[in-house]
């Protein structure tokens, strides 16, 4: 009896010990063969895991995507992981070849991807509101207001899904602050009675010269002016509130016309920012050159000429006519 009882212990671990094996083997080959293996993918693909999404329609995202060799794959692989893997709401760029291990890991972190939308310097606000409204990767209707000269110009990164609204109140407040740094640090002496109005001057700045180097002297002249109540005369100014005139060449009958932004007609300055200044010149029109210069023209290579007088200054016009003309083969 007692060999039998041997004989049936002995046969019962050999059976336990093929059974856990083939378990063992089984783990391993799946694995192997289906976690740890390459992805189809030969690409990167972006995958986008919304709120509320169960396992059922992750698996047929991924599938979609390109980045699953089969759906049971996923299901084998997340019921192995068991609590440990837990899908967060996220847009997810999954690296080419990645495997499914990989894969389930990126969507676990949480960590989205971080797109980007950079505002130019100089842009209009109605420019800023069509270039987020017409992004797809943001979420919602634009209702706040967008004043113009309220939003600082630079890149700007954001995940997807990203209400519109906070995004703008995002811009907002980063040139809220930018503001109010620079004007706290701002030169003495200065025709300002607000942060308001330097902003102002800040976006005729930005308008008159793409050049860093000519920033603070064009501020210096245009500061000089304001003391002396010289009008600016500035010609970004011309259009700015024209209907249907953006874009277009400044006619003589322009430089007369009566709006609340043209500097030809009005003293001091105009009645809003014309457009959103980059911090650069909000610098600029804080901190700007002290000179004597009261003119600037074009050199007609991208820089101007500054001047002190009036005849220093019509001597520059001529010699920018000149080179317009030269340019022009005439």
């Amino acid at each position: 009896m007692l060999r039998i009882a041997v004989r049936y212990i002995i046969r019962s671990v050999l059976v336990i010990a093929i059974f856990a094996g083939g378990i063992a083997g089984g783990y391993l080959a799946v694995d192997r063969l289906i976690i740890k293996a390459d992805g189809p993918h030969d690409t990167e693909r972006m995958v986008i895991i919304a709120a509320g999404d169960g396992h059922a329609t992750i698996r047929w995202t991924l599938k979609r995507a390109g980045v699953i060799h089969e759906l049971y794959h996923y299901d084998a692989a997340r019921i192995l992981a068991g609590s440990e893997f837990v899908p967060k709401e996220g847009e997810y760029a999954i690296p080419a070849r990645a495997s499914l291990a990989q894969v389930m890991r990126i969507i676990d972190t949480g960590r989205s991807h971080q797109r980007r939308i950079t505002v130019i310097e100089g842009m209009r606000s109605t420019e800023i509101i069509r270039q987020i409204r017409d992004n797809p990767h943001f979420d919602g209707d634009i209702t706040i207001k967008v004043p113009e000269g309220s939003i600082l110009p630079e890149t700007y990164f954001f995940t997807h899904g990203t209400s519109r609204n906070a995004f703008l109140q995002r811009m907002q407040e980063k040139r809220e602050i930018s503001l109010l740094e620079v004007w706290i640090d701002r030169a003495e002496g200065l025709p300002f009675e607000s942060a308001e109005e330097a902003l102002i001057l800040a976006s005729v700045i930005e308008l008159e010269t793409a050049r860093s180097a000519d920033r603070r002297e064009v501020a210096g002249v245009f500061v000089n002016r304001l003391k002396k109540g010289m009008r600016l005369q500035s010609d970004p100014t011309v259009l700015y509130g024209v209907a249907g005139a953006d874009g277009r060449v400044i006619r003589k009958s322009d430089l007369k016309r009566e709006t609340r932004w043209n500097t030809y007609v009005i003293s001091g300055l105009p009645a809003t920012p014309i457009c959103n200044p980059s911090l650069e010149s909000i610098e600029a029109a804080l901190n700007p050159a002290n000179t004597e210069n009261l003119y600037f023209v074009s050199d007609g290579e991208g820089g101007l000429r500054f001047a002190r007088t009036l005849d220093a200054h019509n001597r520059n016009v001529r010699l920018y006519r000149k080179s317009q003309r030269a340019a022009g083969g005439n």
